[in-house]
């Protein structure tokens, strides 16, 4: 399942700064979850998705990386 993003559709919208601005810093975070499934619905806020999801999380790793066009 996947939530209404900040472009206001469901989905990875990618990494896209201005062009001619410098590198912006992008950080991507997966988590172990205790849970088969978090218990939410399509309509749920990106704000109680990520309150269930630290709720339920064993354990996380973060990844940074920067780009720029």
């Amino acid at each position: 399942m996947q939530i209404e993003n900040d472009f206001g559709s469901q989905g990875f919208g990618g990494a896209c700064p201005p062009a001619g601005d410098k590198a912006h810093r992008y950080q991507f975070t997966i988590h172990a979850l205790s849970v088969k499934n978090l218990d939410v619905n399509v309509n749920a806020s990106g704000a109680l998705v990520g309150y269930m999801i630290r709720r339920n999380s064993l354990a996380s790793s973060t990844i940074e990386a920067l780009y720029k066009r």
